[in-house]
């Protein structure tokens, strides 16, 4: 894919300064950084597809991933609650 992109002066500064230092050329330095952002960016799905896949593999029914989320959110609650004078 091709693309033409116009950067405003002071980030075209700041890219030539930084490609003069180190020996690479503007098209690799944008493609290295389009790939940094998009290993970044992920969805909510995306992040919690490990946990979903383990839950998955142990059989854990949604009822009872609630329950134990409830249960985890009453603990924590719970120990506020004695934490208070």
């Amino acid at each position: 894919m091709s693309v033409i992109i116009e950067f405003p002066p002071d980030i075209e500064a700041t890219l030539r300064e930084r490609l003069a230092r180190v020996p690479q050329n503007v098209a690799a330095f944008v493609v290295e950084a389009v790939r940094e952002k998009l290993s970044r960016s992920q969805t909510l799905d995306e992040i919690c597809e490990p946990f979903a896949q383990s839950v998955a593999a142990a059989g854990v029914t949604d009822e009872e991933l609630d329950q134990l989320f409830e249960e985890g959110r009453e603990n924590v609650w719970q120990a506020k609650q004695s934490l208070r004078p």
